[in-house]
């Protein structure tokens, strides 16, 4: 009698389909990967904002404490006015300049807001006197 075993081709190696399904669920698996770290990564760059909005909104409290006034020198959303911000309102302290977003402030008697917008993606995040945040729908 003949062993079964020698019926059956002793090469241990993958078969074309086999490596091509290991290919496309490594794809697929990556595709998600990819989506989810890029949705990730725009939320904490959002956040981030956020936080840089009430680091100004202190900053801007502590400027009308010493100026009788609200700093109103830099009205439009623009890098130039990011850096006005950090030089006049913040001391210098803190590098608005390094973000996706663009930093304002509108001042209004004694109302104001401070924006934060990205020109790239068009989301502009808001926050007024009442430290209320609110965000567009680009956000």
């Amino acid at each position: 009698m003949i062993p079964l075993v020698s019926h059956f081709n002793s090469n241990k190696a993958f078969t074309l389909i086999e490596l091509l399904v290991v290919v496309a669920l490594i794809g697929i698996l990556s595709a998600v990967g990819i989506v989810s770290y890029s949705g990730y990564t725009t939320g904490a760059k959002q956040k981030n904002a956020e936080l840089s909005l009430n680091t100004i909104n202190l900053g801007l409290q502590e400027y009308k404490s010493s100026f009788g006034s609200y700093y109103t020198g830099a009205s439009t959303c623009n890098t130039g006015s990011s850096a006005n911000i950090v030089s006049n309102v913040m001391d210098g302290q803190d590098s608005l300049t390094e973000q996706d977003f663009q930093f304002c402030i509108s001042v209004s008697g004694s109302n104001y807001t401070i924006k934060a917008k990205n020109p790239d993606t068009g989301c502009e995040i808001s926050l007024n006197q009442t430290l209320k945040a609110t965000r567009n729908n680009n956000c």
